[in-house]
């Protein structure tokens, strides 16, 4: 019988020394939950999980009722110039370690991306086809299929972009603004971002509920690099003459892709939760708080 994240089984955390994963551990430690948090090393806390290995080298811990599989490589750059050993990370091990969690009877949730679509459709609906336009993408809609293959001991929760206080480039723009020094983000590039402890709140519920299948957790809107920038600015009390925005075309920047649209449809979230898709404002409140 499956245990709930409240019946005394352990949680697991793989990746715990990222972004999401180390706001997850805090989370559940936070409330009182045995947590098990890896890393690819291991240390400060933390037990040894590398991925990247042979699953016959791997220690897992017994007795684990629900694990977070954060463990990637999240960098797109990496992805499209390291594919095979990203493959290895992203698709392989991530799969292998899911199946022989639930082997064991744990559920597994697996943070996916907006990146699984081409970003030509506003809003777009959990069952649509995956439609990667990146390398990245594309290992994260193999990873979603082996994940969905175990049925009703997984889920799958694709987000948008995931802005913490340290997350790129809210903290550029942050460190800059309050310097007084000039800021350029792209006013022909969208995203619909939602704060760190949205995306824990959200993972959460879906694995206490042990709750199957597809989820998405989107900003409300599309917002520019620009607007959102401003909207930053404003908050902090900036200077708006600071800004001086961009367009991505006429930069020198490489992109594999630049999506028109990046919202994903979060009724399933909603209805099953109640969570709502939040706006900028109360995004930026929530990760900018006086």
């Amino acid at each position: 019988m499956k245990q709930s994240m409240g019946s005394g089984g352990r949680i697991l955390v793989a990746g715990a020394d990222g972004q999401l994963g180390a706001a997850l551990v805090r989370r559940l430690a936070a409330t009182g939950q045995n947590v098990v948090a890896t890393t690819r090393r291991g240390g400060s806390g933390s037990l040894p999980l590398d991925i990247s290995a042979n699953p016959s080298e791997w220690k897992l811990p017994e007795e684990i009722s629900a694990a977070f599989l954060c463990a990637a490589i999240t960098n797109v750059t990496v992805c499209r110039e390291q594919p095979l050993a990203a493959r290895v990370v992203n698709v392989q091990g991530t799969a292998a370690l899911a199946e022989s969690l639930a082997a064991a009877g744990a559920f597994v949730v697996f943070p996916s991306s907006n990146r699984v679509f081409d970003g030509t459709v506003a809003y777009q609906r959990s069952d649509a086809a995956t439609c990667p336009m990146t390398e990245y993408g594309v290992l994260k809609a193999e990873a979603e299929r082996a994940i969905l293959a175990l049925g009703g001991q997984a889920s799958v929760v694709r987000f948008t972009k995931i802005i913490g206080p340290q997350t790129g480039p809210f903290s550029g723009w942050t460190a800059a603004l309050q310097a007084g020094i000039a800021v350029h983000p792209f006013a022909d590039m969208v995203m619909a971002p939602i704060s760190l402890d949205h995306a824990v709140e959200s993972l959460v519920r879906i694995a206490a509920a042990q709750a199957s299948g597809i989820f998405q957790v989107s900003g409300a809107v599309d917002v520019s690099y620009e607007y959102a920038c401003r909207a930053l600015a404003t908050r902090l009390g900036a200077d708006l003459d600071l800004i001086e925005p961009l367009r991505w075309r006429e930069s020198k920047k490489f992109f594999e892709h630049v999506p028109d649209h990046t919202t994903l449809d979060g009724a399933g979230l909603q209805q099953a939760f109640g969570i709502k898709s939040p706006d900028l404002q109360q995004t930026l409140a929530e990760v900018f708080s006086p």
